[in-house]
Protein backbone atom coordinates (compact mmCIF):
# COMPACT_ATOMS: atom_id res chain seq x y z
CA UNK A 1 0.00 0.00 0.00
CA UNK A 2 1.46 3.36 -0.90
CA UNK A 3 1.84 6.16 1.67
CA UNK A 4 -1.07 8.24 0.34
CA UNK A 5 -3.50 5.32 0.45
CA UNK A 6 -2.33 4.42 3.97
CA UNK A 7 -2.82 8.04 5.11
CA UNK A 8 -6.37 8.06 3.72
CA UNK A 9 -7.23 4.79 5.48
CA UNK A 10 -5.84 6.04 8.80
CA UNK A 11 -7.61 9.40 8.51
CA UNK A 12 -10.87 7.69 7.60
CA UNK A 13 -10.78 5.33 10.56
CA UNK A 14 -9.94 8.18 12.94
CA UNK A 15 -12.88 10.21 11.64
CA UNK A 16 -15.40 7.34 11.92
CA UNK A 17 -16.42 8.10 15.54
CA UNK A 18 -16.91 11.77 14.66
CA UNK A 19 -19.16 10.85 11.73
CA UNK A 20 -21.14 8.45 13.94
CA UNK A 21 -21.73 11.26 16.47
CA UNK A 22 -22.86 13.58 13.67
CA UNK A 23 -25.58 11.09 12.70
CA UNK A 24 -27.16 11.38 16.15
CA UNK A 25 -29.69 14.17 16.27
CA UNK A 26 -29.90 16.62 19.17
CA UNK A 27 -32.67 16.10 21.69
CA UNK A 28 -34.93 18.91 22.91
CA UNK A 29 -36.22 18.68 26.49
CA UNK A 30 -39.20 20.87 27.36
CA UNK A 31 -38.83 22.40 30.83
CA UNK A 32 -42.13 23.03 32.62
CA UNK A 33 -42.61 25.37 35.56
CA UNK A 34 -42.83 23.82 39.01
CA UNK A 35 -44.03 25.21 42.33
CA UNK A 36 -45.75 28.18 40.64
CA UNK A 37 -42.36 29.59 39.55
CA UNK A 38 -43.51 30.73 36.11
CA UNK A 39 -40.11 29.59 34.78
CA UNK A 40 -40.39 27.66 31.52
CA UNK A 41 -38.12 26.83 28.63
CA UNK A 42 -36.15 24.01 27.14
CA UNK A 43 -32.79 22.28 27.12
CA UNK A 44 -30.97 21.14 23.99
CA UNK A 45 -28.76 18.06 24.24
CA UNK A 46 -26.15 17.88 21.48
CA UNK A 47 -24.13 14.67 20.96
CA UNK A 48 -20.33 15.04 21.02
CA UNK A 49 -19.10 11.44 20.91
CA UNK A 50 -18.65 10.25 24.50
CA UNK A 51 -19.92 13.61 25.79
CA UNK A 52 -23.10 15.68 25.47
CA UNK A 53 -23.39 19.45 25.34
CA UNK A 54 -26.39 20.59 27.39
CA UNK A 55 -27.73 24.10 26.82
CA UNK A 56 -30.56 25.22 29.11
CA UNK A 57 -32.78 28.17 28.12
CA UNK A 58 -35.30 29.50 30.66
CA UNK A 59 -37.75 32.40 30.59
CA UNK A 60 -39.04 34.06 33.73
CA UNK A 61 -35.87 33.60 35.79
CA UNK A 62 -35.27 36.07 38.62
CA UNK A 63 -32.65 38.73 37.84
CA UNK A 64 -29.31 38.32 39.56
CA UNK A 65 -30.08 34.84 40.91
CA UNK A 66 -27.86 31.85 40.18
CA UNK A 67 -29.98 28.72 39.84
CA UNK A 68 -28.34 25.29 40.16
CA UNK A 69 -29.48 22.69 37.65
CA UNK A 70 -28.79 18.98 37.33
CA UNK A 71 -29.56 15.81 35.44
CA UNK A 72 -31.12 13.24 37.76
CA UNK A 73 -32.10 9.62 37.31
CA UNK A 74 -35.86 9.16 37.18
CA UNK A 75 -38.56 11.42 35.80
CA UNK A 76 -39.81 14.79 36.98
CA UNK A 77 -42.62 12.94 38.75
CA UNK A 78 -40.07 10.94 40.78
CA UNK A 79 -36.46 12.18 40.59
CA UNK A 80 -33.63 10.55 42.48
CA UNK A 81 -32.56 13.40 44.80
CA UNK A 82 -28.86 12.71 44.11
CA UNK A 83 -27.77 14.36 40.83
CA UNK A 84 -26.34 12.04 38.19
CA UNK A 85 -24.68 15.00 36.42
CA UNK A 86 -24.18 18.52 37.71
CA UNK A 87 -24.78 21.24 35.15
CA UNK A 88 -23.38 24.76 35.25
CA UNK A 89 -25.91 27.01 37.01
CA UNK A 90 -28.54 28.93 35.10
CA UNK A 91 -27.62 32.62 35.10
CA UNK A 92 -29.71 35.14 33.21
CA UNK A 93 -31.82 32.32 31.83
CA UNK A 94 -29.00 30.25 30.31
CA UNK A 95 -26.60 27.46 31.18
CA UNK A 96 -24.07 25.63 28.98
CA UNK A 97 -22.36 22.44 30.16
CA UNK A 98 -20.39 19.62 28.54
CA UNK A 99 -21.48 16.42 30.32
CA UNK A 100 -19.23 13.36 30.55
CA UNK A 101 -21.86 11.01 29.12
CA UNK A 102 -22.90 10.24 25.57
CA UNK A 103 -26.39 11.20 24.45
CA UNK A 104 -27.13 7.48 24.00
CA UNK A 105 -26.19 6.91 27.67
CA UNK A 106 -28.49 9.73 28.79
CA UNK A 107 -31.35 8.09 26.86
CA UNK A 108 -30.78 4.54 28.21
CA UNK A 109 -32.85 5.03 31.36
CA UNK A 110 -35.36 7.64 32.52
CA UNK A 111 -33.63 10.91 33.40
CA UNK A 112 -34.74 14.46 33.98
CA UNK A 113 -33.27 17.94 34.07
CA UNK A 114 -34.33 20.06 37.00
CA UNK A 115 -33.61 23.64 38.02
CA UNK A 116 -33.54 24.79 41.65
CA UNK A 117 -34.69 28.15 43.01
CA UNK A 118 -31.22 29.10 44.29
CA UNK A 119 -28.09 27.64 45.92
CA UNK A 120 -29.68 28.26 49.33
CA UNK A 121 -33.07 26.79 48.33
CA UNK A 122 -32.16 23.51 46.62
CA UNK A 123 -35.31 21.76 47.84
CA UNK A 124 -37.51 24.04 45.73
CA UNK A 125 -37.63 22.98 42.08
CA UNK A 126 -38.63 25.76 39.69
CA UNK A 127 -38.50 23.85 36.37
CA UNK A 128 -38.13 20.27 35.22
CA UNK A 129 -38.20 18.22 32.02
CA UNK A 130 -37.90 14.52 31.21
CA UNK A 131 -35.14 13.49 28.80
CA UNK A 132 -36.65 11.33 26.07
CA UNK A 133 -35.62 10.43 22.54
CA UNK A 134 -37.30 12.36 19.75
CA UNK A 135 -40.12 10.44 18.16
Amino acid sequence: MNKLALAIVIAGSAAAPAFAAMKEKPVKVELAAQNSSGETGYAMLYPHGAKTKVIVHLKGTPKGVTQPDHIHKGTCANLDPKPAYILKPVVGGKSVTMVDASLADLLKEPMGINVHASPTDLKKYVACGDITAAK
